[in-house]
């Protein structure tokens, strides 16, 4: 089915997770270690967790749609479409997951504006950093390790993009100054696309920005 996390699981054990209440923006990351039990069921031995703040989190109430019978569908591509590109231009939510050579992996979250990622070409993506929590979990992940990954989330149709690359800190103020409010940029280089249709049930009608949006 394309289940990236499921082959990421064959070969390591370190597992980020990022539960989030989008209609009251709360958020909690927790890391550690996963395991696949016999009835497919994850078991996650935790290492790490903490809250963190609610900028940048767009409101959405959430809904769960009765999916007519459908055939999920695994589109693989190492550019994205045209199509993709359109979408990713006016998403105003992401989501990133990094990892430490030797302190595990994270997932965190990214939002702004409709369109505040950036589409340089077919396989680049420009994300501004805005000031956060002051943790720098991600960006000292990426320091560290440049692989990467990317998840954008269609909440009209239930569409999802993953994205597995490599990642990069832009510290060139010039750069950052292209985005309000950013403090730096960071530059994600696409190796895999996989856009998964006819999966997530999760459906948001209305949403309200964050008053943190620059």
């Amino acid at each position: 089915m394309g289940d990236l996390l499921a082959d990421h699981l064959q070969a390591h054990d370190a597992v980020g997770l990022l539960l989030i209440d989008l209609a009251t923006r709360r958020r909690m990351r927790l890391n550690g270690l996963a395991r696949v039990q016999p009835d497919g069921t994850l078991l996650v031995q935790v290492q790490q967790v903490y809250a963190n703040c609610p900028k940048y989190i767009q409101a959405r109430d959430l809904v769960i749609e009765d999916m007519l019978p459908v055939v999920p569908s695994v589109q693989r591509t190492t550019l994205l479409t045209p199509e993709q590109q359109r979408w990713i231009a006016h998403t105003d939510t992401c989501f990133i997951a990094t990892a430490h050579p030797e302190r595990g992996a994270d997932a965190s979250h990214r939002g702004g504006n409709p369109g505040f990622v950036r589409i340089v070409d077919a396989r680049t993506l420009l994300i501004p950093d805005y000031a956060g929590n002051t943790m720098f979990q991600t960006l000292g992940n990426i320091q560290a390790n440049p692989r990467a990954g990317l998840l954008f989330v269609d909440f009209a149709s239930g569409l999802l993009l993953q994205l597995s690359g490599t990642a990069e800190i832009g510290w060139d103020s010039a750069e950052a100054a292209l985005f309000a409010g950013a403090e730096r940029v960071l530059r994600f280089i696409v190796a895999t696309a996989v856009e998964l249709r006819g999966i997530s049930p999760l459906r948001a009608a209305t949403v309200t920005a964050s008053s943190f949006n620059p």
